[in-house]
């Protein structure tokens, strides 16, 4: 699923929608843009959503946010940066070449940009995740397996029911 998520993901997203049965979806490492679109509480309220501690849950991860989403303040924090603040001065008084300027300009812009996406990461988190209602538990990964193992038996048994009150009706 993971190669074919862009290609197939109109049809993963229908698919959650629809199915009636119990989802248990567990981010064991990252998850990011189309997955957490597409496995959100908002389109199955019947999903269970869990974590397991020390991964990683946002719309973008930290390095493309930096990339596309905060180029502007990236750029800012490159200008004052103290090496580049001296670098300019040592251009302007003919000391260092355009190219070395350029070189260390692109240098520090990537570290810039390395430290925004580390600020990202750490605000959009599973804990924040967990707060603003996107996953239902944040886990421990020795936890891992009886937590599946309950919220497979409670959500079929949730299922049962919801079918069986169907039929009776």
């Amino acid at each position: 699923m993971r190669k074919l998520q862009l290609e197939y993901g109109a049809e993963i997203g229908r698919a959650v929608v629809n199915f009636g049965g119990p989802i248990i979806f567990v981010v064991i490492s990252r998850y990011h843009g189309g997955a957490y679109v597409v496995f959100s509480k908002t389109l199955n309220p019947n999903m269970k959503v869990a974590a397991l501690e020390n991964t990683f849950a946002s719309v973008i991860g930290g390095a493309p946010a930096a990339a596309v989403v905060f180029p502007r303040l990236v750029l800012k924090n490159t200008f004052n940066d103290p090496q580049i603040i001296e670098a300019q001065a040592r251009l302007k008084n003919g000391e260092i070449s355009k190219s070395y300027f350029d070189e260390l300009f692109q240098t520090v812009q990537l570290e810039q940009q390395a430290k925004v996406a580390q600020r990202f990461e750490k605000i959009h988190s599973v804990e924040r995740a967990l707060k603003v209602g996107s996953i239902d538990e944040i886990i421990s990964s020795g936890k891992l397996r009886p937590y599946l193992e309950r919220s497979l038996r409670d959500g079929i048994a949730s299922f049962r029911k919801k079918t069986d009150q169907q039929i009776a009706d």
